[in-house]
Formats: C-alpha cells, sequence, structure tokens
C-alpha cells in the first residue's frame, strides 16, 4: 500500500487483457493495451511501447487509470472488442475476490467483509460497454455462419478487427479450398485492387494481407511464391508475418526458401530481423544457429536479438539438465515431480516465475522471495513441510514483501509433496524428494496450528 491513501502500489492480479481493435472509439485508444484489477477495482490503459524491435507497456494517464471504482463489488474480469466497434468489459459484479485463506475466521478481512454484508453479494454480474459521443457504434448485425466464404473473404479488410478475426477463423474451419485463389492475390495487389474488391478504402491493407497470409496457412494452402512476395511487401508487419509462416518451408530445409530469407538480414526494420533470428532456428541442421548468429554480430543496435538468444541458451540448457536429472529418478519419483510441474505452473508462476527467481513489481521489490538456489529450500525436509501447510508471514531473511505466503494445507498429502519435491528438484536446486507419508507426519504434528509460521517459530520448532 502506499502510506499516504492506502492505495495499492502495484496489480495483485490481472486478467482478460486485450489490445483494441475496433473503429468507433477515438484513433489514440486502437492498439491500446485493456487489463483489468478485479482487486483493485480498476482498468488499467496502456499504451504500447516498441523500442527498436522490443516491446513495453506504459499507463496512458498519470498516476490515474482508465477506470478506477469506488463500488465495492466492482470486479473486472475480461475485456473485449465488440462486433459494433466498440470496447466490451465484463464485471463478475461481486463482493468477495480473495480465495478463502485469506479470508477465514480470525483473519483481518473477516471482520471487514461481514461489516460490509460482501460476503451476501453473489451470483451476479454485468456487462459495460464503453461508448463515445462522437462515435456510432456499428448497427451491422453479424451473420457470419450463414455468409457464403466469398463474403468472409471481404471481411478480412474490415476496419473492425473482430469481423476480421472471426472471417478468418469461419474460412479456415469451413475448410474451404475455393477462396485460395483470391486469397492469393491479397498480399501481392495494390491499394486499387481492394478499392475495386470492397468498395471502399483499404485503410487496414497491412492487415488484410497479415489475415490474408495466416488464413492459407491455416488452410494448408500457402505457396513459397506468395511467401517470396510478401518478403518484399512495403509494411514490415507483412514481411515479418511472411517470415514466420516460412518456418514451415525451413522445418523441411528447403534452400530456395533460406536463399530468400538471406535477403532479409538488411531489413530496415528491427521487428524482421528479430523475426528472421527466431525463424532461422526451425532450420533442421546448425546452419539456422550460424546464420542467427551472424544477425546478431551485424546488428550490435538491437539488444533484443542477444537478449533472444541468450534466453534461448539457458533455456535448452535447463531443459537438458533437467531430463538428466528426470531419468536417474525412480518410475514413483518421475510421476510425482510431472504432477508438480502442471501445478507449479497453474499456482506458482504468478509469484515466483518460471525460474524461481521471483517476480519484480516494476521497481526492486519482488512479490515473493525468490526459490531459486535458496538455502532453505534444500534444507531440512519438516521446515519446508511447516512452511508449505500453514504458510509464511513476517520478514524473510531481514526483507518485508508485499504479501504473506498462503496456507496450502487445504490440499492432499501428495499434492504438498509434489509440489515441494519439484521445487527442491528444479530452478538450480537439489535436495531429496519429498514423500507423502513424511508430509502426514507433519501435518499430524501440526494439526491444532491456527495461524502462519514465522522465520523465529520455525527455528524455534526445529530446537
Amino acid at each position: 500500500m502506499r502510506p499516504e491513501d492506502n492505495s495499492l502500489n502495484h496489480f495483485t492480479s490481472s486478467g482478460g487483457q486485450s489490445i483494441f481493435r475496433g473503429d468507433r472509439l477515438p484513433a489514440e485508444l486502437q492498439g491500446d493495451f485493456f487489463t483489468p484489477e478485479p482487486v483493485g477495482r480498476l482498468i488499467r490503459r496502456a499504451k504500447v511501447i516498441n523500442q527498436n524491435g522490443k516491446v513495453s507497456l506504459q499507463n496512458a494517464y498519470h498516476q490515474k487509470e482508465f477506470i478506477a471504482s469506488s463500488d465495492m463489488n466492482f470486479r473486472p474480469v475480461n475485456t473485449a472488442t465488440g462486433p459494433d466497434g466498440l470496447l466490451y468489459i465484463v464485471d463478475m459484479y461481486h463482493g468477495i475476490i480473495q480465495e478463502s485463506e485469506w479470508t477465514k475466521e480470525g483473519s483481518y478481512i473477516r471482520p471487514q467483509i461481514l461489516a460490509r454484508r460482501l460476503d451476501k453479494n453473489n451470483g451476479l454480474g454485468r456487462i459495460y460497454r464503453v461508448v463515445h459521443d462522437d462515435f456510432k457504434p456499428d448497427f451491422q448485425k453479424p451473420q457470419l455462419l450463414n455468409a457464403p466464404s466469398r463474403t468472409l473473404v471481404s471481411y478480412l479488410n474490415y476496419p473492425n478487427g473482430w469481423w476480421r478475426d472471426n472471417a478468418q477463423k469461419l474460412l479456415i474451419v469451413r475448410g474451404d479450398k475455393s477462396i485460395v485463389p483470391a486469397l492469393k492475390e491479397m498480399p501481392v495487389k495494390q491499394p486499387s485492387f481492394w478499392q475495386k474488391l470492397f468498395s471502399r478504402p483499404a485503410k487496414t491493407e497491412h492487415l488484410t494481407k497479415i489475415h490474408a497470409l495466416w488464413t492459407l496457412e491455416g488452410l494448408e494452402a500457402i505457396d513459397k511464391n506468395t511467401l517470396f512476395q510478401a518478403f518484399k511487401d512495403e509494411n514490415a508487419q507483412v514481411r515479418k508475418t511472411a517470415v514466420w509462416i516460412s518456418e514451415k518451408f525451413l522445418k523441411q530445409n528447403d534452400s530456395e526458401t533460406l536463399q530468400q530469407l538471406q535477403t532479409l538480414q538488411n531489413d530496415p526494420n528491427p521487428e524482421v530481423k528479430i523475426q528472421l533470428a527466431l525463424s532461422l532456428r526451425a532450420l533442421p541442421d546448425n546452419l539456422g544457429n550460424l546464420l542467427v548468429q551472424e544477425i546478431i554480430s551485424k546488428n550490435p543496435t538491437i539488444p533484443l536479438l542477444a537478449e533472444s538468444e541468450k534466453s534461448r541458451f539457458k533455456t535448452a540448457e535447463a531443459i537438458a539438465r533437467r531430463k538428466e536429472e528426470f531419468h536417474k529418478l525412480t518410475p514413483l519419483d518421475r510421476a510425482l515431480l510431472t504432477k508438480e510441474s502442471v501445478i507449479f505452473q497453474q499456482v506458482c508462476v504468478a509469484c515466483y516465475g518460471q525460474d524461481g527467481k521471483g517476480i519484480a513489481l516494476g521497481s526492486n521489490d519482488m512479490v515473493a522471495p525468490p526459490l531459486s538456489r535458496l538455502k532453505r529450500i534444500n534444507g531440512d525436509k519438516a521446515t519446508v513441510i511447516r512452511i508449505l501447510l500453514n504458510g509464511l508471514s513476517g520478514p524473510v531473511e531481514g526483507k518485508t514483501y508485499p504479501d504473506v505466503m498462503p496456507a496450502m494445507g487445504h490440499n492432499d498429502d501428495e499434492w504438498i509433496a509434489a509440489v515441494l519435491s519439484y521445487v527442491r528438484n528444479d530452478m538450480y536446486n537439489k535436495a531429496p524428494i519429498i514423500r507423502p507419508e513424511e508430509v502426514k507426519e507433519i501435518r499430524a504434528q501440526t494439526a491444532n496450528r491456527q495461524k502462519y509460521w514465522t522465520l523465529d517459530d520455525l527455528e524455534a520448532s526445529a530446537k
């Protein structure tokens, strides 16, 4: 919290993110990133900043939000562009947003919930439509399911991205190859073609080309000549898309495609070069890696190229190490770790990150202590079992974190054992597997404990 007014100083969670791609709100909103924060009862609008191929987000307002509500039941959970070209917001409209571990009897928040009768508000919901006085909604009702494929092709040029996306989806689901010739014409035609085909100026010409290329790819009808023409398109996003799709031919070690791609090594756009480096890795031999290194060396002003290669190398190294360690385990232990790898992705990644090094809050602060190479994680089994069963609060190694480690004791012994065994055998940790029966023993010893552990408590219990 901010000490001056107790407002949130960082997001606790977010969901339902979307890029607004409609055409019935001011142009300055098009391409902006919207994400709800249901705990803070707000919606962030962020500008998408592209600096030399590296994309980041920046709040569109200074110390303000697109929407912030004082209604304690406002719980926005989703955003979307609608068929009428406007922005839609789904509000779960729920009194309680926290998990039961945070709101149980004896917690600080429970009396606040009861006093405000927030526990009584459930089973409701709202959908908001964001409008603007200077724009009228698009009143054309979608009839895409009944539209002929040729009509769907024309919607690939619609100014509202909702229509383009759904037209592309239906064309691919139908598998109608009769429209392939028309699709192949799109990436190579000039503006006059779009005026004639759609009876209106092509404001979204480059987007239409991108949709056409991906629709051809989805129909398994993309050919090299169409891609080669797209490599030369005046729009960098079209060139980038064509490079991406060309991976189909690179995986077949197609020399003609590789030769054409190499002409893009001097492309003026950083995003095209970054995509080229990513796609060349699809080559089945080491040639791709050599070409990527060549691109990196020639482009020191595009740091994302080197960063991406470094990340790829670390990932490959980690996968190889995990495989080696995995094969040393017994079948029972393999099953245990496999189960937790799924649990970790679902439950733990948001606070600790994929590598266990923690998630930054946008400053030097971290959401939670790191797990990677942590002495406590690799140490006494009983200590880590106690922490997961009953949670942990207070400073860790002298540092205070925004939230406590919630208790997970409502899960069964196998779940607890799987989580701890995975963490103790990944993220550069190496410690003995924890068995469900060991969890059962500690659970029995701490059955009457109702509060979180602190490090002082844990040290005392270990004596």
